[in-house]
């Protein structure tokens, strides 16, 4: 993530990774997944990756990125009404419809951020590889789903990028973590030596 991380949002990000690597998880050790599995999983995954990113736009607004608040608000809405529409709907169809538009939506917003912010907003450093996973697993599953080969493998496709998505900002939010801890520690020193 660069140089230093201080002030970079890493509770966001480290919820963003906890939630992938939980669906990535679900998605190894489930031996026979079907279309209830896919529909609660990939739902819940999307819904709460939606509340991860709003908390990111938040927490970006409260600087000078405006621009950055306003396309993670879209990205975070379109990842939580995915999750609605297949916690509602359930069916392998369904699924592939919702979380391949989130995933498109989402990881266009995050490689364009990453062109245009990654030097002012840290956290946008990262958004080149999670863009580039999000783009290409909304490919890989509408070839899934021409291929018939149905709730497995959609289920196989998306924890796969999740758990590629959890590692890259795990790395990044316990680094992110690690520079602010530091950084807090070395401001109270700093000042008592300042003193007379």
């Amino acid at each position: 993530m660069g140089d230093s991380n201080h002030g970079t949002p890493w509770v966001p990000i480290l919820l963003r990774s906890a939630t992938a690597a939980a669906f990535g998880i679900l998605t190894v050790f489930w031996q026979s997944p079907g279309v209830g599995v896919l529909s609660a999983a990939g739902g819940l995954y999307l819904l709460v990756t939606g509340f991860a990113v709003s908390r990111m736009a938040v927490l970006a607004g409260t600087g000078s990125e405006a621009r950055i608040r306003s396309l993670q608000l879209l990205e975070a809405a379109v990842y939580a009404a995915a999750g609605v529409a297949i916690l509602a709907l359930r069916s392998v169809e369904v699924f592939c419809v919702a979380a391949g538009l989130a995933l498109v939506v989402g990881g266009a917003v995050e490689l364009y951020l990453w062109t245009t912010a990654r030097k002012t907003f840290l956290p946008a450093r990262d958004w080149l590889i999670t863009g580039v996973v999000s783009l290409g697993t909304a490919i890989i599953l509408v070839v899934v789903q021409l291929m018939g080969l149905g709730a497995h493998a959609m289920l196989g496709v998306t924890g796969g990028s999740a758990i590629i998505i959890a590692v890259m900002l795990a790395t990044s939010g316990l680094g992110a973590r690690w520079d602010a801890r530091s950084q807090g520690r070395s401001q109270p020193a700093a000042a008592a030596r300042q003193k007379p």
